[in-house]
């Protein structure tokens, strides 16, 4: 398998750099879709995510192994305003079955680590919800698989593995400065 460059998205103003997969769509607000409200950070409780910027949304929409559907592979990244440092590691990520896993090095920072996941009717969404302090400000990084069942599966689609792989790479290349 080939794998092709990938190109660098920064953030200057948030002091972020990761890299964008190929092929993935870029979007600037992090709209909300059926179980997941729109926001800055993730919120599973449909509370609001409080004052806090749109950073960038990477979604690469795959074929499911199965077939049967589509998946859309994504990572999320936002970034809250002053303030939000207090209570950023833990807010709205206990509930609705959400577990604590072990907190993870990226880019030579550590990052709170939870696993979130809802789903209803067709839809059905996984999430690795990631957390970090950074000057003073809360950055919230989510890692998102959003399977819709009752729609036809496009052809042409990347399978599910590969956009997986892919944005678990640009996850793995953020870097706060």
């Amino acid at each position: 398998m080939i794998l092709l460059a990938l190109a660098a998205f920064t953030a200057a103003p948030h002091h972020l750099t990761i890299d964008r997969p190929p092929g993935a769509t870029v979007s600037r607000s992090l709209t909300g879709r059926s179980l997941m409200a729109s926001g800055w950070r993730l919120m599973w409780d449909g509370k609001n995510a409080g004052p806090g910027d749109d950073v960038v949304r990477f979604t690469i929409r795959t074929r499911p192994a199965d077939r049967v559907g589509v998946v859309d592979e994504m990572v999320q990244v936002g970034v809250g305003r002053a303030g939000s440092a207090r209570d950023c590691l833990t807010r709205e990520l206990r509930g609705g079955g959400g577990r604590a896993l072990p907190d993870r090095i990226i880019g030579g920072r550590r990052w709170t680590v939870w696993s979130n996941s809802d789903a209803g009717m067709s839809q059905q969404v996984q999430a690795t919800d990631l957390r970090a302090v950074h000057r003073g400000r809360c950055y919230a990084v989510a890692r998102i698989t959003y399977a819709v069942k009752a729609m036809a599966t496009p052809q042409g689609l990347p399978p599910q593995a590969r956009g997986a792989a892919a944005m678990d790479r640009a996850l793995a290349s953020l870097r706060l400065r």
